[in-house]
């Protein structure tokens, strides 16, 4: 390749003046990808919000988004992002503060605290199965959505089930809707709304600090207040304020997952039955325990087919701080970099038939996740510590655990409805809020 390739500028279109081709972003990001990546291939341009941005995608992208000299996380997200989560949170750090923050934010969510949160989970989710078999017919994004909100809540904050976690999760919603609405912050737009929700959540979260710092418990809330990094630092009142907005924010999205496990397995009986029988060996009945889980290897493999699969978070956000090449193009010092998260989970160089759901991609004769470090990283990469989402285990056991109750507890169908999507929220939704019909099982698991 001659001097004059490697130094040329991706390709793509800056659009309009300062608004650059937001608004098709804002539209159906990942269409956007899909559509750009066909035109331009791996690394391409826009013009988001005033500011020159380069998506990355495929092995080659991802390497060069994770080399720290590359990428930085300070000043990557755009404005309404930032505005929405309420201020710069530990995502938006580098070094020793972001270490810090996240590695006192992961005592919320190792092993331990895990183990600690499947009771309440377990009941939490018995309790909503009950109640959506008794009603026959119901919307699985809206009572899913109030599900994910309710679990976050009873783990994190110690908030029960009631008004106070139905009003979080009307909020959450808006909020969400915020961020792919154009950034006007008029009181009657869907953006002006989401920052009046915003403002709610982080009113609430706020005095909820105040209560934990007077009369800690055992939930996660708790754990991070009364974690210190290993220079002493520990959270302050408006840090664990910005924290927990970001953590139920990535809470709140798991919905997507288990409302996707809902169709698949209705539209797959055979690989249904395959989890029911697998089930049956390893939690039949009773309490569900993180050992348990561990035995589910098919159920697993549909779990995280169900993060390949989703069209859940699109990007993840960062800024070259100096200038570097990426197949052969110049990324240059102070341009936005984003990497494409959903391109990655799509690439049919690492997926075979990346449009089919198909969980023994993971299994051992395939191992497709498993063909380069970079490979499947619907989540952020590895290490924890780094900028991989701080949720990444906490996601795979709430929609495993509700897999395991769900199949060896109900049997389900998905009546004919339209289900194409709707992208004027996040993560988007079927039009028809997918539909199920559920009923006990009669003589537990098939």
């Amino acid at each position: 390749m001659s001097n004059g390739a490697r130094n040329s500028v991706p390709p793509g279109k800056l659009g309009l003046p300062y608004l650059g081709e937001s608004l098709a972003v804002l539209h159906n990001p990942f269409d956007f990808l899909d559509v750009r990546r066909a035109r331009h291939g791996d690394v391409f341009k826009s013009r988001l919000l005033g500011r020159t941005t380069v998506f990355l995608a495929g092995i080659e992208g991802a390497e060069a988004f994770y080399d720290d000299r590359n990428i930085s996380r300070a000043d990557a997200h755009a404005f309404p992002i930032v505005d929405l989560f309420g201020g710069v949170n530990m995502e938006m750090y580098d070094g020793p503060r972001h270490h810090a923050l996240k590695s006192m934010a992961l005592t919320a969510f190792d092993r331990g605290s895990l183990a600690g949160y499947l009771p309440g989970l377990q009941g939490l989710i018995e309790h909503r199965l009950a109640g959506w078999a008794e009603a026959g017919e119901f919307s699985a994004t809206a009572e899913l959505r109030k599900l994910a909100i309710e679990a976050i809540c009873l783990n994190l904050l110690g908030f029960e089930p009631g008004p106070r976690t139905d009003a979080i999760c009307r909020d959450y919603a808006t909020v969400l809707k915020g961020f792919v609405s154009p950034p006007l912050a008029l009181p009657a737009t869907p953006y002006g709304r989401a920052r009046q929700a915003r403002d709610r959540l982080l009113t609430t979260i706020g005095a909820t600090i105040v209560e934990h710092r007077r009369h800690p418990s055992d939930d996660g809330l708790s754990r991070l207040l009364a974690a210190r990094a290993d220079d002493g630092r520990a959270y302050t009142d408006d840090e664990a304020v910005l924290e927990v907005h970001h953590i139920v924010i990535a809470g709140f999205v798991v919905y997507a997952l288990m409302a996707e496990v809902l169709r698949q397995l209705a539209e797959q009986p055979e690989l249904a039955r395959r989890c029911a029988s697998e089930i049956r060996d390893h939690a039949k009945t009773g309490p569900v325990t993180l050992e348990a889980l561990r035995r589910l290897q098919l159920a697993t493999r549909v779990v995280l087919e169900t993060k390949r699969f989703v069209p859940l978070v699109p990007l993840a956000f960062g800024r070259a701080q100096r200038s570097f090449t990426c197949a052969g193009l110049r990324v240059r010092e102070g341009w936005r970099v984003y990497l494409s998260l959903h391109l990655c989970n799509t690439d049919p160089r690492l997926f075979r038939q990346p449009a089919r759901f198909d969980p023994d991609r993971f299994g051992p004769e395939r191992a497709e996740g498993d063909q380069h470090r970079l490979a499947f990283i619907p989540q952020g990469a590895a290490p924890p510590i780094g900028h991989q989402c701080l949720g990444l285990e906490y996601s795979t056991v709430l929609t495993l655990l509700f897999l395991t109750l769900v199949v060896r507890g109900y049997e389900w169908q998905v009546p004919a409805q339209d289900f194409t999507m709707r992208w004027n929220t996040l993560p988007p939704e079927p039009h028809d809020g997918l539909r199920v019909s559920l009923r006990t099982r009669s003589g537990g698991v098939a």
